[in-house]
């Protein structure tokens, strides 16, 4: 009996040294890229960075490192409870989270990763990998947990989203090389970005939840809106469809637009921003909401403004225009109309004006005696009288506010038309 007693004891004492044999080292410091460990300890993750315990580090589920200078995240794989991580903004060409099992948010946006393998990190629900040099990224059958993805500026050819992740909200696929986008099954989608790729189709007839819609520069020849009732902000510049039908779309706020000769926006008339460019006509007397329109770069040669009181910029650039009527316009802070054919411009109504460039038109003078909220003005190459620009304005000459000119550069008083040199005289209005 007592030798029975011995030997179970012996025994007892044997598997206890071998389980503390067994045991994993709790200091794990050498397992650390040094910098990272640092950094740990800068923001106050751990208290030593010459002595790690992985006691210290397995039970953390937050980390945020972005900008810090990071080239690895070795020693990563310790924080096993980790389920939020950000380590944008930094200079990794590699991360390997397969440990971190419960990751449910990831930015790792604005790094040098050329891969990123995310199938083991099942709960994600928030991926951020934008401004890398991923040529690939798999997320069809382990992530379908996914409610926000950005994976734009990349070089992603190719991007699967079509059967598992249902569960997308905002997709963000913008400045890639996507020759064909398939989102037919992601139909809880309110935000896709996926401008500035190759694609020259884009079916969205079954994300009827969609608000927000970038699909610009692309090759896209038409564009069928007619189920996407719900969107309020549209971005399709730079396209190829001559015409867009916005009808059924009465609940846009802001529609950016280039590449269309006609729109008809008469049903819209919950716009505040309107961007269009390449018109042949414009008719916005129904929408009295707008406070924002960039007509640049069109082919017509006048604009009703009347009816558009509530505008506070208005950006005419580069059009045929030889006269322009803003004297309903009396909100405006910023008008931009250089480079048309203009003989006059008449702003004495529009006194909260802060910003005027109406350079590179027909003006042989101009008055902003009544606009003393002017920080900004530019009216160079204009003819004036063939020497001088006279501008009448609250002061004179020799008391000429510091104004900026275009895009804030040095005000411009003297300059050349057909050959003979300009020079802007300011006369004190009476």
């Amino acid at each position: 009996m007592k030798k029975t007693h011995l030997s179970l004891l012996w025994s007892l004492l044997l598997f206890a040294a071998c389980s503390k044999d067994d045991a994993p080292d709790p200091i794990v410091t050498d397992r650390f890229d040094p910098v990272f460990a640092q950094v740990l300890q800068a923001r106050g993750y751990i208290a030593d960075a010459k002595r790690i315990d992985l006691n210290e580090v397995k039970d953390i589920e937050t980390l945020k490192l972005s900008s810090c200078g990071l080239t690895s995240l070795r020693g990563i794989e310790y924080f096993t409870s980790l389920l939020y991580l950000d380590c944008g903004s930094n200079q990794l060409t590699a991360l390997d989270i397969s440990n971190n099992t419960a990751l449910t948010h990831l930015n790792c946006g604005s790094n040098q990763l050329t891969a990123l393998d995310i199938s083991n990190n099942t709960a994600l629900t928030h991926l951020n990998c934008g401004s890398n040099q991923l040529t690939a990224l798999d997320i069809s059958s382990s992530n379908t947990a996914l409610n926000y993805l950005d994976c734009s500026f990349n070089d992603l050819t190719a991007l699967d989203i079509s059967s598992s992740n249902t569960a997308l909200t905002y997709l963000n696929c913008y400045y890639n090389q996507l020759t064909a986008l398939d989102i037919s099954k992601n139909t809880a989608l309110t935000e896709l970005y996926c401008g500035v790729n190759r694609l020259t189709a884009l079916d969205i007839s079954k994300n009827t939840t969609l608000t927000h819609l970038d699909c610009g520069s692309n090759q896209l020849t038409a564009l069928d809106l007619s189920k996407n009732t719900a969107l309020t902000v549209l971005y399709c510049d730079i396209n190829q469809p001559t015409a867009l039908d916005l009808s059924n779309n009465t609940a846009l706020t802001e529609l950016y637009c280039n590449g269309c000769t006609a729109l008809d926006l008469s049903n819209n008339t919950a716009l505040t921003v309107l961007y269009c460019h390449n018109l042949t006509a414009l008719d916005i007397s129904k929408n009295t909401a707008l406070t924002v329109l960039n007509c640049s770069d069109c082919r017509f040669t006048a604009l009703d403004l009347s009816n558009n009181t509530a505008l506070t910029e208005l950006h005419s650039s580069r059009n045929p225009f030889t006269a322009l009527d803003i004297s309903k316009n009396t909100a405006l802070t910023e008008l931009s109309c250089f480079s048309n054919r203009l003989t006059a411009l008449d702003i004495s109504k529009n006194t909260a004006l802060t910003y005027v460039d109406c350079r590179s038109n027909r003006l042989t003078a101009l008055d902003i005696s009544k606009n003393t909220a002017l920080t900004d003005l530019d009216c160079a190459m204009n003819p004036g009288d063939g020497t001088l620009f006279p501008i009448t304005a609250w002061f004179d000459n020799d008391h000429i506010p510091s104004f900026k000119g275009f895009a804030g550069s040095d005000f411009q008083m003297n300059w050349s038309y057909d050959g003979s040199p300009i020079t802007i005289d300011f006369r004190k209005a009476e």
